[in-house]
């Protein structure tokens, strides 16, 4: 018997306004179990998601020109005032200006530079500056180690064991498949305290591979439950470093060095400039950090197999993102990465359209009973991140083992179906 559908009329109602909460499917209600039995079933949900992709990409023109101008314009109006405000302001008064700057460096970081670099703007001959190989991050990010590793693995692999980087970020125990160490006992203040605040600094130890060769020297497991860079893509220590080097000192000089150094010399305060730099980077990081991890460590570990045919890997990215409720400025200073299941669905169609794409997605998982989930709140998604990484920080988490995966569910039943 091949996948049952909801009728026409209950797959596009209600309309949600993009919504990315409303009516959703949530896979952990029991009734998500039902689905794909052959082949034709995944090709068809393949051929839905691919439809509502081609859509968009046939509709790209100048409103999405127009958009990511703006935000470049927003980010240089938001850097002015606030290094002018830092500047001109005496004292603690000075911190006035620190909102501003992380405005400036939150949307260089996520809704410009982040998107850009999954080749979003590719297409648009008018704006080579945001064509991904031609862009320059402002944040101490190297971008073709990046894009090698976020784009061509974690898009790829997502919530795959010993697949994708991103579910440890570093040493972070997300899992019970992960061998413990003693080290993450201590990895939830550890994170909270000192990798989120500097976790922009830290992408490139996991991009570059400078993380993987630190666990196989002091890991007593060496990378056993992480994944590693296959050697096409493996940076020499050397090339890592140098690359390393290029990014974090770009912006160590601007802004540790350049505005202070201008703030001495205008008898402005090193000092103060310096810390208020400081605090505008920490908050980006923490901001950076927990909008990413926010959206896929609470979800099942995926079946290697996902990749079998597209229509399974359309499921697996379903299964494995997670989105969050906010508004659409909101979703701009989270780079619309609050609609984590669009992104991961249509990674290169530009992000302001992930409110509008959802009513669709939304539309084809009711029509083929699909999971598509969504927590109520930021906050809600990030204490959810939290007890992961405080469940996982212990060695015997047997009892609080991760949810199936819908894939997998969907293969038991199957099984048991046969058998009977």
């Amino acid at each position: 018997m091949s996948l049952k559908t909801k009728s026409a009329a209950s797959a596009t109602e209600p309309q949600t306004n993009g919504d990315p909460c409303a009516a959703i499917t949530d896979a952990r209600n029991g009734e998500t179990t039902r689905g794909c039995e052959t082949t034709k079933d995944y090709e068809a949900i393949h051929q839905a998601f691919e439809a509502i992709k081609q859509k968009h990409r046939d509709d790209l023109g100048p409103k999405d020109t127009r958009h990511i101008v703006a935000m470049r314009r927003y980010s240089r109006v938001f850097e002015v005032l606030g290094r002018g405000l830092i500047l001109a302001l005496p004292g603690p008064l000075a911190l006035l200006g620190v909102p501003f700057l992380f405005l400036h460096r939150n949307l260089e970081t996520l809704e410009i530079g982040h998107n850009v670099l999954h080749g979003q703007y590719d297409s648009f001959a008018e704006i080579p500056q945001f064509h991904a190989r031609n862009f320059r991050w402002k944040a101490p990010v190297d971008e073709l180690g990046w894009r090698q590793e976020h784009n061509a693995v974690h898009h790829v692999h997502t919530n795959v064991y010993e697949k994708d980087p991103d579910l440890n970020h570093g040493f972070l125990r997300t899992n019970d498949q992960q061998p413990h160490t003693k080290l993450h006992y201590l990895q939830l203040p550890l994170y909270l305290l000192w990798l989120y605040p500097t976790m922009l600094y830290n992408f490139d130890s996991q991009n570059l591979g400078v993380m993987e060769r630190f666990r196989a020297r002091y890991f007593p497991k060496g990378n056993q439950g992480y994944a590693v860079t296959d050697e096409k893509h493996a940076f020499s220590e050397t090339e890592a470093r140098r690359r390393h080097r290029r990014a974090t000192w770009r912006i160590f000089f601007k802004e540790y060095l350049c505005f202070p150094l201008l703030a001495l010399v205008t008898g402005t305060g090193f000092v103060k400039v310096f810390l208020a730099n400081l605090l505008a980077d920490l908050l980006n990081s923490y901001w950076t950090a927990l909008t990413i991890q926010s959206t896929h460590f609470t979800e099942p570990l995926q079946p290697e197999d996902a990749l079998k045919n597209k229509g399974r890997w359309y499921i697996s990215q379903l299964d494995s993102s997670v989105n969050f409720k906010g508004n659409r400025w909101q979703s701009v200073l989270w780079g619309h990465l609050n609609y984590q299941v669009e992104h991961h669905l249509f990674p290169d169609i530009p992000s302001h359209r992930y409110p509008d794409m959802a009513l669709e997605v939304q539309a084809v998982c009711r029509q083929y009973q699909l999971p598509y989930k969504c927590n109520s709140s930021w906050g809600l998604a990030i204490r959810k991140v939290i007890g992961v990484m405080w469940r996982y920080s212990f060695k015997n988490t047997s009892s609080h083992s991760m949810e199936e995966s819908f894939l997998s569910k969907q293969q038991s039943a199957q099984q048991v179906k046969h058998v009977q």
